[in-house]
């Protein structure tokens, strides 16, 4: 046998065992560091429990490892200091503050949506997992830091309108090109001429609008300048001049046209035609918009009819109808306006015939003569507030908005816009008029009040235990709309056209009967749900405020709206933080409880005081106090995330 051999097998026998209790100590050893580390870390994420992950800024600010309610309360404040001043606009060196919110009834309708609340749960996902991927998704945020925004929602046609509100003349739209059409008696026919359009400076929006969100998103605002750029019409050559009056001519002279809907029949004559008709960008005939519609008013007050259900009442116990339904008809009037031009287009080569209306027929959801088969026997909520203290015309649109609201019916599984259900707030719908103050002016605005309705509206569907799908509280401690429980504020719900809006779902397998009710003699509404009651309950506790927040000093505002030296002041509100809990027990016996927390502006007294001149110093002075507000009371960053 060969030694040599034998000897090299136990050598290769003696490293295997050796290499292999290497690899083995090795392994262990990598597997206890490995344990050791993540130990260390889920220790060390421990210390994160309940607060932002590390390394993580909120609008450039370094909020790591700090509690989000610090965070909450400290970033509210930026955002009610950018509230309370507004933005400041430049517009051809003119200088003016853009307010962005309106001051109604005691209350504020805001132009801007912070999702500060959205953002800080959207932070906070890491905790929802359990303790170990919670603590990997902490040292993950180490290694790669996170930076978010406040997202912002804009009302833009709010902004837009109170920007043109600032800087009036600054903005000078142009004019398309125009006929001048007169009836020649001694020729016996029209005479046309077509007048050149004029040019314009207009506001670019699309971009002001980028920079404001961009703005806002920073929470430090700065001012923003609105450029305008010039605008030119279409011109026309000699031909094409010689063309449109031809046509229009030939248009003209064919009038009378004649509309038809079922046995009514209308004529738009040559002198109406005269003042509507005008050319477009194409060489082509077109019909002008306001006059047009000022014709078509005839129209639609004979031919259009809102949709109505059956309303119901409850007389003595039993549901009966008090308003009958009625099918809704809406005259299309964009399909008028083409079929118009497309006569008028055709004229020299047929003969004119008639135009048929079409007319959109809507059925009523709800028919006279169903209440037998809705299942509405028995109460599920009601809510209630109180009004006392009302100047007239509040008490006037409340009283408008409880009859549109009495009575109304509400399928399952519909979703309840109570915006829906008031609108259109205007003087035809019975609304009366409230003075507003929108930063330096004051204006009449349609509707104001109806926010008592919103919050009678939400306590009515808690206490019958139905879904809340949108709500948001009002931003100032009114006292109309503390709860009567306690008189703490936290239990309302404001609505103010477009948004925000109170809905709520009729999730039950039945009709709901909304029976709103105006108590004069004490000042108070009562809402009341009728239904089949499937065995829930619904409730919520009085409400809690956790802090109160106090109001800064005076703010006053030159105006050009009252006489030099006369002051118009609005009452300060202290701020606020409340909560309460909705509960609401199915009739198997589950609880599901949410809780709705509500923050409160603290608003100073905010005076307006008559001048002949604005001046650009308190424009100035303004900038600065909004620089010097939004600086204060801004969280201090850890040391450590300084450092990182």
């Amino acid at each position: 046998m060969d030694h040599n051999l034998l000897n090299g097998k136990s050598h290769l026998s003696n490293f295997s065992s050796g290499g292999f209790w290497m690899v083995k100590v090795l392994l262990l050893a990598s597997l206890v560091g490995i344990a050791i580390f993540c130990t260390g870390v889920y220790v060390w994420a421990q210390e994160y429990e309940g607060r932002l992950p590390p390394r993580t800024q909120i609008d450039g600010l370094a909020v790591g490892g700090m509690d989000p309610e610090t965070v909450q309360r400290a970033l509210q404040e930026r955002i009610d200091t950018i509230l309370t001043n507004g933005i400041v606009i430049i517009v051809d060196g003119q200088t003016r503050t853009l307010s962005l919110v309106t001051i109604s009834s005691g209350d504020l309708a805001e132009d801007v949506d912070f999702a500060l609340e959205e953002t800080l749960d959207r932070l906070m996902q890491v905790h929802q997992e359990n303790s170990f991927v919670n603590a990997a998704r902490m040292f993950l945020s180490l290694i790669s830091p996170r930076a978010v925004t406040i997202p912002v929602a804009l009302q833009e046609n709010r902004i837009q309108s109170n920007v043109l509100a600032l800087f009036p003349e600054a903005e000078i739209l142009s004019q398309n090109a125009m006929f001048s059409i007169s009836w020649n008696t001694e020729k016996d026919m029209w005479s046309l001429v077509v007048i050149e359009g004029s040019a314009g400076k207009e506001f670019q929006w699309d971009s002001f609008f980028t920079m404001l969100t961009q703005n806002l998103t920073q929470l430090i605002p700065q001012s923003i300048e609105l450029d305008l750029i010039e605008k030119v019409p279409t011109t026309f050559s000699e031909e094409e001049t010689h063309e449109l009056i031809s046509k229009a001519a030939t248009a003209l002279q064919a009038a009378p046209y004649e509309i038809t809907y079922e046995d009514e029949t209308w004529e738009l004559t040559g002198d109406e035609l005269a003042l509507m008709l005008a050319p477009d960008d194409t060489v082509r005939l077109t019909l002008l918009d306001e006059p047009l519609a000022a014709w078509v008013s005839s129209i639609t007050q004979e031919v259009n009819q809102t949709a109505r259900d059956a309303r119901l009442t409850v007389e003595n116990g039993r549901v009966v109808d008090f308003v009958e339904s009625l099918e809704g008809r809406t005259l299309d009037e964009e399909r008028l306006k083409k079929d118009l031009l497309a006569m008028m287009a055709v004229v020299q080569e047929e003969p004119l015939g008639s135009i048929e209306l079409v007319v959109d027929v809507t059925q009523p959801a709800i028919t006279t003569g169903d209440v037998n088969n809705l299942g509405i026997d028995e109460v599920l909520g009601v809510g209630t507030s109180s009004y006392k203290g009302s100047p007239t015309n509040r008490r006037g649109n409340i009283q408008n908005g409880v009859d549109l609201l009495n009575g109304l019916l509400i399928p399952p599984g519909e979703t309840f816009s109570l915006l829906a259900a008031l609108s259109p707030f205007t003087y035809e719908n019975g609304y009366l008029p409230e003075l507003v103050i929108k930063g330096d002016k004051i204006t009449p605005e349609v509707g104001g009040g109806l926010c008592q309705i919103g919050t009678t509206t939400f306590r009515a569907t808690m206490n019958s235990g139905l879904p809340v799908v949108e709500r948001q509280n009002h931003s100032l401690v009114v006292s109309y709309y503390n709860d009567p429980s306690n008189g703490n504020p936290g239990t309302d719900a404001t609505i103010y056209e477009p948004a925000p809006d109170f809905k709520f779902t009729n999730d039950t397998e039945h009709y709901i009967l909304f029976q709103a009710e105006n108590l004069t003699d004490t000042q108070e509404l009562r809402f009341t749900f009728w239904g089949t009651n499937d065995g829930r309950e619904g409730s919520y506790s009085p409400p809690v405020v956790s802090r109160w927040i106090p109001v800064g000093e005076t703010v006053y505002t030159q105006t050009l709206d009252l006489e030099p030296g006369v002051e118009q002041c609005q009452g300060s509100h202290i701020g606020a933080d409340a909560s309460f809990v909705y509960t609401v027990v199915s009739a198997q016996g589950e609880t599901l409880e949410t809780t709705f927390e509500s923050h409160y502006r603290p608003l100073p007294r905010i005076c307006l005081v008559g001048v002949e001149e604005l001046t650009v110093e308190a424009e100035e002075e303004s900038v600065t106090d909004e620089t010097t507000s939004t600086t204060e009371n801004v969280p201090s960053p850890d040391t450590s995330e300084s450092e990182e």
